[in-house]
Formats: structure tokens, C-alpha cells, sequence
């Protein structure tokens, strides 16, 4: 299933070769200049991909308004914001435990690409303000 929307979605957006699974299940989609890491759940899907290395400073209040963000999704959706295991990057996450049509596949990816590009003009204007101050 999921090599089938894959396919088709490399079809529409005319991108070759279509990507694969590699050793540890996991599909490495690039689109565009994101990377987005895709792994098929049977059913569903999960989505992974990097929003911007983590600040250095005043990381207490990013958390706490990234946090704020993730609290019942009020500004982040169906995602979840966190961090990389080596505590260096913010992180965008994404899981769709059950069966999807191509429809709801693509909406998804969409939508979770269009979160991380969100989420990166935010911390880029978290960081200006901290500066400024």
C-alpha cells in the first residue's frame, strides 16, 4: 500500500526514482529541500523530519512555548513537536495509526510539510526576538 501512494506521488510531482525502504524500514523521501523520513506501520503510516537545529539560548522558554504548541495540538495539529535523541534538532513527528486511501496519504504528508515550514519561521522569529531584547 504504501509503495503505492509512494509511486504515485513521485508520479504526480515527477520525482525519480522513487524512494525505497532501506535496512531498518524506513522510506527517506525527499521533497524538495525537505527530507522526510516514512515508515509503514500496517496500517498506516508514520512521518519524521528535522525542523531546525535546536537554539542554544533561552532553550527554557522555546520549550515551554513549543510545549504550549503541542498541548492538545492547539498549534500543531495532529503532530508533535520534540528533539532529536542528541538534543541538537527540533523535530516534527507525525503518526496515522490506520488504513488511508492515497487522498488521505498526500493530505497528510502536505500538511505535516507545511507544519515543519511553520515551525521553522517561528523558531527563526523566536530566536530574532530574543536577540532584540
Amino acid at each position: 500500500m504504501l509503495s503505492e501512494f509512494l509511486e504515485q506521488l513521485c508520479v504526480e510531482l515527477d520525482i525519480s526514482p522513487v524512494p525505497t525502504m532501506d535496512e531498518h524500514k524506513i522510506i527517506h523521501f525527499q521533497l524538495g529541500d525537505e527530507a522526510i523520513e516514512i515508515r509503514d506501520l500496517q496500517p498506516g503510516v508514520a512521518l519524521f523530519g528535522k525542523i531546525c537545529p535546536c537554539p542554544e539560548k533561552k532553550r527554557e522558554e522555546l520549550f515551554l512555548k513549543l510545549s504550549k504548541a503541542n498541548y492538545l495540538g492547539q498549534e500543531t495539529g495532529p503532530t508533535r513537536i520534540g528533539l532529536s535523541l542528541d538534543e541538537k534538532d527540533l523535530t516534527l513527528s507525525l503518526g496515522i495509526p490506520y488504513e488511508l486511501t492515497y487522498r488521505v496519504f498526500r493530505e497528510n504528508l502536505e500538511d505535516f510539510v507545511n507544519f515543519i515550514l511553520h515551525w521553522r519561521k517561528e523558531v527563526a522569529n523566536f530566536e530574532k526576538l530574543e536577540t532584540l531584547l
